[in-house]
């Protein structure tokens, strides 16, 4: 066999080996199950998501450690009553923002079906923005 021949020889293999890899992959293809809008699903890690609703499970959380501060150790009597006078501002400009919510969404089932910590805690978001 001279060198023509057996370059033909390896050509047409290689086109047959790859005409059979493309005819494998097309049955795949059919052989596949289809399923129709999933073409772009990210798929997450279940640990990941479940470790992020943790998370956010304990910042919700209230903790009492049995450690209580005593302020006046720390503090003068004139902060003590400015910082109280500031939280008492605080809670009824929030009181104020959640009555006004309330008012906004009255009827949303959404915001109805809230905790009340939970709607307190946006009016409260929204006066330290």
């Amino acid at each position: 066999m001279d060198n023509v021949s057996k370059i033909a020889a390896n050509a047409n293999f290689y086109v047959q080996a790859k005409a059979q890899k493309e005819e494998k992959k097309a049955q795949k293809e059919q052989d596949a199950p289809q399923v129709a809008g999933n073409e772009n699903v990210q798929h997450k890690d279940p640990n990941a998501i479940f470790d992020a609703m943790q998370i956010t499970a304990m910042q919700n959380k209230a903790v009492a450690f049995g450690n209580l501060i005593n302020p006046r150790d720390y503090l003068s009597e004139d902060r003590i009553k400015d910082i109280e006078a500031s939280m008492g501002v605080f809670e009824s400009n929030t009181e104020s923002v959640k009555a006004q919510f309330d008012s906004e969404f009255q009827g949303v089932s959404a915001w109805e079906s809230l905790p009340e910590a939970q709607k307190l805690a946006m009016a409260a978001n929204m006066q330290a923005v």
